[in-house]
């Protein structure tokens, strides 16, 4: 477009304007200016270069713009112009669009990258908040509202999704095992069902006492899953202690021990019976059970 036109669509066409217009660009005089548009000298406002215009226009095939470096072949410019047209605006109004669209994309392309990395310590901190509620004389009650009140917080927080992306895993939980055969496994396996996830036992020697658990499913969830099930279950053996100590002697340890886990499970049974259920079909379930035979084949025996 001529540098005149230029400088009346982007300064106005009013008194002044080739001021304000060198004032932007303080490197070129007022007389290198006057003595440009008396010549009738074009720019490219994609490039901000000046030039002096000619009778004959450069032919730019689709196919050779890009490897010349050229930014719009005579195809892309036609077709901006038709956009434009259609959209009764100027080309260069239509050219900034496209690229302020563009480059829109790519930061929010950047920001989902970046989203990649799951916020552990956000969602440690909202369940730790939560289960700070509890204590080892709750009721069943009690537990369903923490619950709930957490899932809902965390959803709507953009912590847990409804449908499983690509399959990530937990990180191990240890839980011991007379705790886990108890009340930790079902703990485990009703909490990945609440959150669309899977829970896998990875079972030690027998020698050991201890238990491993990881959930797999989304990348958020699983997160969340490893995070709940540790609160309860550490909550769970502060319930069973504390019942324990309140029985007294009425029978001999291995019956008050029976006791004190049979009730911190039928506890837990209550607890997980809550209705909570935010995702994963069946199709989901197959595919996150597939996932465990090919990774955990050996603990799925």
């Amino acid at each position: 477009m001529l540098l005149t036109d230029y400088i009346d669509s982007v300064y106005g066409t009013t008194r002044g304007n080739r001021a304000r217009f060198l004032k932007d660009n303080p490197d070129i005089l007022p007389q290198e200016l006057s003595r440009w548009l008396k010549a009738g000298l074009k720019i490219r406002p994609e490039t901000g270069e000046i030039y002096k215009p000619v009778s004959r226009r450069v032919r730019i095939p689709s196919a050779v713009a890009a490897g010349a470096g050229v930014f719009l072949s005579d195809d892309l410019r036609e077709r901006v112009a038709s956009l434009a047209t259609a959209q009764n605006v100027t080309s260069e109004a239509m050219l900034n669009a496209l690229v302020e669209r563009e480059e829109l994309c790519r930061k929010l392309s950047l920001q989902a990258e970046n989203g990649d990395a799951v916020p552990e310590q956000q969602i440690a901190g909202i369940v730790s908040r939560y289960f700070s509620a509890l204590s080892e004389s709750s009721e069943t009650g009690a537990w369903h509202r923490v619950l709930e009140g957490l899932v809902r917080e965390l959803t709507e927080s953009g912590l847990l999704l409804f449908h499983t992306g690509n399959i990530a895993e937990s990180r191990r939980l240890n839980i011991p095992r007379t705790a886990y055969y108890w009340y930790g496994g079902f703990v485990a396996k009703r909490v990945a069902m609440m959150l669309g996830c899977y829970d896998i036992y990875l079972w030690n020697e027998m020698m050991r006492p201890d238990s491993d658990v990881v959930f797999v499913g989304d990348a958020r969830n699983v997160v969340a899953c490893y995070f709940i099930c540790q609160q309860m279950c550490r909550l769970l053996k502060a319930v069973r202690l504390n019942w324990r100590k309140q029985q007294g002697a009425w029978g001999s340890r291995a019956e008050l021990d029976e006791a004190a886990h049979l009730y911190t499970q039928r506890l837990a049974e209550g607890i997980m019976d809550n209705g909570i259920f935010i995702g994963g079909d069946e199709q989901n379930f197959y595919r996150l059970h597939r996932y465990a035979e090919k990774h955990y084949a050996w603990a799925m025996r």
